[in-house]
């Protein structure tokens, strides 16, 4: 039983992420096209773990769906702040990193994916927040960290911060539908934020001339 609402919640969780996330990239495509398809393929793997197939083959291909969406989405987003605020070398750098560690994850042990997927979390994040900070972006800054936060918070297999309170299943299902919260608002806020420091860059260049 507790398992069958686990996977209840899990699914709600990922439908609202998925629509979330897919009705951002359609906002953003016109002027924000890397955001656009960061989130696209966020959308896209949330809806891939909609269901729960018993095959351990597919199960394993939404967990690498769902975690090459989590890193992309907030790498792609502080891309796009990146490059308005003409930061166009640490745009290229970030972005290659990311496709670098969706390249090379299959040859890297467990352990060294979990570091080097909180180093380019934390490094997507801290470039984010520099730029949102000189923006006056406080809802750029806060898309960011939420966006960011399955990265940072991201457990090994096997531990349970909330033993013994809950079984592991519960925790689990709990932390996914707190993550995915988090992520469904952190696409909005920053669909928001970068509309936003379009304007202020484009008021920025007016004043120059």
């Amino acid at each position: 039983m507790a398992s069958c609402v686990t996977e209840w919640i899990t699914s709600c969780s990922n439908i609202i992420l998925s629509a979330t996330a897919l009705y951002s990239s359609y906002r953003l495509f016109k002027n924000h096209r890397a955001p656009s398809v960061g989130l696209f393929l966020l959308g896209l793997s949330a809806a891939l773990c909609i269901s729960h197939p018993s095959c351990s083959y597919l199960t394993s291909i939404q967990r690498e769906a769902e975690w090459a969406g989590e890193v992309l989405a907030p790498a792609l987003v502080t891309f796009d702040f990146l490059w308005l605020s003409e930061d166009h070398n640490t745009a290229h750098i970030l972005l290659c990193g990311s496709c670098l560690l969706l390249g090379v994850c299959d040859w890297l042990s467990a352990d060294a994916v979990t570091l080097m997927t909180r180093c380019l979390g934390l490094s997507s994040l801290s470039c984010c927040l520099t730029v949102c900070l000189f923006a006056s972006n406080a809802l750029g800054a806060f898309g960011g960290v939420a966006l960011s936060l399955p990265l940072l918070v991201a457990q090994r297999v096997g531990t349970n911060t909330f033993a013994p309170l809950l079984s592991p299943a519960a925790t689990e299902g709990l932390t996914k539908w707190l993550l995915k919260g988090s992520m469904s608002v952190g696409c909005w806020a920053s669909t928001q934020a970068l509309s936003k420091f379009l304007l202020y860059v484009t008021d920025q260049c007016q004043s120059n001339y």
